[in-house]
């Protein structure tokens, strides 16, 4: 009884303690993460920003930024097919997330998809509207591959 008594108050004693502790280093870990995913791509470690975006997502489901930046990466590496997939999962955290609308949108521009992205575009202005960044980033780019010449063919 009384070993169950002591224990009782021992763990009522630390749970306060424990759970600022933890409340801290959650506060902590989740900017962190993206930060050290962000450090890692930068660096041209992909490996590792990888496995820290994914980390960032576990932690942080709701919330798109990691998703889009994920999405980024594999843009810059190539893999455009896992980008469209982290792009539309941002869109599925936060459905009018104009940085991953503005991605699908170029993607589809630099897949050769005009029409698609296109289309992305008129999302893009009624969910961020004809001022936001993203929305004229994705004009411009629709307005220079119109201007560009077509490719001479053999």
């Amino acid at each position: 009884m009384k070993r169950s008594l002591l224990g009782m108050v021992i763990v009522a004693a630390l749970a306060p303690c424990t759970w600022a502790v933890a409340q801290d280093a959650q506060a902590l870990d989740e900017p962190q993460l993206l930060r050290s995913a962000d450090t890692a791509a930068g660096n041209g470690d992909a490996t590792s920003a990888i496995q820290l975006y994914q980390s960032a997502i576990i932690y942080m489901p709701g919330d798109a930024l990691p998703y889009q930046h994920l999405a980024e990466l594999y843009v810059r590496q190539g893999q455009l097919e896992l980008a469209r997939q982290y792009f539309s999962l941002a869109l599925d955290v936060q459905p009018a997330y104009a940085p991953a609308l503005q991605g699908l949108a170029l993607l589809d521009l630099a897949t050769g998809d005009r029409a698609r992205a296109m289309a992305q575009h008129e999302v893009l202005l009624r969910a961020c509207g004809a001022n936001c960044p993203e929305t004229a980033q994705v004009e411009k780019a629709l307005n220079t591959a119109a201007a560009a010449p077509a490719p001479k063919s053999p």
